[in-house]
Parts: C-alpha cells; structure tokens; sequence
C-alpha cells in the first residue's frame, strides 16, 4: 500500500515534527528522530497551520470551519493543563457582541505578538480577529497594575 503524500510539514520550537496529509486528513507527531508518537485524523481537509510561541500547541484551520488547538506532543485537544478552562475548538461565533460563527473555509492563521490576538482569514474574503484568552490578559494586566502600586 502506498503511503500517503504529505501537504504540510513544520517544526515545533520544542524538536517536534509535524506532517499532514489531505488524503487521510491525518495530522502526525514525530520526534527529531523520526518515531512517529501520535497520530489524529481530524476529520476535515486542514489549510492553515500555526505553532504557538511557545511551541506546544498547533492551531489548525480548514473545511471545518473552526479553530482547533491541539498539543503538539500528543495532538490531543488543548483545553486541559496549561489551557485548562478555554476551549480547543473555536468557530468565532460570539453571542454577546452578535457575531456569527466562521462563514467559509479558515485559510489562513496568525497570532499577534505575546498570543493577544488571532487572526483568522476566510476563503470569503472576511476576517475575523479573536481575543482567545482574554480572561488570561485581563488577570495579567490586573498582576502588573497590582505590581505598579494600582488597586
């Protein structure tokens, strides 16, 4: 049987490789040596990829229409840990501020520098920019105010 061909490789910041194929829409984690250690069909054609900076998490975009965060070592959904209480799967929909859910294939992702904001970019032509941690930033700017004598 052949194996199938690779649409996106990338390199973690941590030593970890990454593969993806559209043909089985399987995401794969190697180790620098070259030993697979997971492996996820995700069930949806990806177009977009993105490390964190730190390089523990990848976000994937694609037909599905959502956001998915996933640790890069396992590429298990990321909202335990480190990101216990956030999601891992987001479709920019938010109710308070009347926003719809993503209309068209994610095509293109970019965070902002210290993961403030995440660019997401539709086959549409829209744009969608999301805070995702703002509860995050909300207590980090809280510590510093806290840490410049504000209360």
């Amino acid at each position: 049987a052949r194996c199938p061909r690779i649409h996106w490789v990338g390199v973690s910041s941590q030593g970890y490789i990454l593969t993806y194929s559209r043909e089985d829409r399987c995401l794969s984690t190697y180790s620098i040596n070259g030993v697979r250690l997971a492996r996820v069909d995700v069930g949806e054609c990806l177009y977009s990829f993105l490390f964190s900076h730190d390089g523990s998490v990848l976000l994937t975009g694609g037909d599905g229409r959502h956001v998915v965060w996933r640790w890069v070592h396992d590429l298990k959904l990321a909202d335990d840990g480190a990101r216990e209480g956030f999601s891992a799967r987001v479709d920019g929909a938010c109710d308070m501020h009347k926003v719809k859910a993503f209309g068209a294939t994610i095509r293109c992702l970019h965070m902002s520098q210290h993961e403030r904001h995440l660019m997401v970019g539709l086959d549409n032509g829209e744009m969608y920019i999301l805070a995702p941690d703002s509860n995050y930033l909300r207590q980090r700017l809280q510590r510093q105010l806290e840490y410049l004598g504000f209360y």
